[in-house]
């Protein structure tokens, strides 16, 4: 059961990295470039959790809901922290 929770936090790391990275880059751009970014990144973190749950199902694997969890909660702590706008600049 390890195995899963480990491997869910490692790809939800390496997804948590690629949405912020992809949101800093975006978040300056036009508000059609940035919805956009944005779109696609939830679009890519469900199709990976579905895409990984598919996997494990027909691995035969019972440890779906600790993997998943992890994963989804790994990815979740890069969204904790807001990324400003214009820089160290205050939105107010």
């Amino acid at each position: 059961m390890f195995n899963y929770i480990l491997t869910g936090i490692v790809f939800g790391v390496f997804n948590g990295l690629i949405s912020r990275i992809s949101l800093k880059f975006a978040i300056n751009k036009s508000d059609k470039i940035f919805y956009s970014v944005w779109l696609l990144g939830i679009f890519y973190r469900l199709v990976f959790l579905v895409a990984a749950v598919v996997y494990l199902k027909y691995k035969n694997s019972i440890m779906i809901v600790p993997f998943a969890l992890s994963l989804i909660f790994s990815q979740f702590i890069f969204e904790l922290k807001p990324i400003k706008k214009n820089g160290p600049q205050r939105d107010s």
